[in-house]
């Protein structure tokens, strides 16, 4: 589950922003969907309630894609972690270095 994810250009420009999303299954629970969109909608909220986040079912090999309309040169990625206690949150960057 990521609850933000920016996926920046040369400018360190988030290319990723309202881009179409996918991933490989959707989750709901009696709060709602948790859509693969939420992931790039801009939003930086880390609840997953009122985040929100995107969220897969309990997938062997969970995954979650954006399409960038056009070949790009990706500068790095950073995703953004739930936080369900609305006291932390987890965040990951890959770049150039680590790739």
């Amino acid at each position: 589950m990521w609850c933000a994810v920016s996926v920046d250009g040369r400018l360190d420009v988030n290319v990723a922003l309202s881009r179409p999303s996918y991933q490989s299954s959707l989750y709901n629970d009696a709060s709602g969907n948790y859509y693969p969109g939420y992931a790039n909608d801009g939003g930086h909220g880390t609840h997953m309630l009122y985040g929100p986040c995107m969220h897969t079912n309990l997938d062997t090999n969970p995954w979650w894609a954006v399409d960038l309309g056009v070949a790009l040169y990706v500068v790095g990625v950073k995703f953004t972690n739930r936080d369900s206690s609305g006291t932390y949150a987890v965040n990951q960057s890959i770049n150039q270095e680590n790739i």
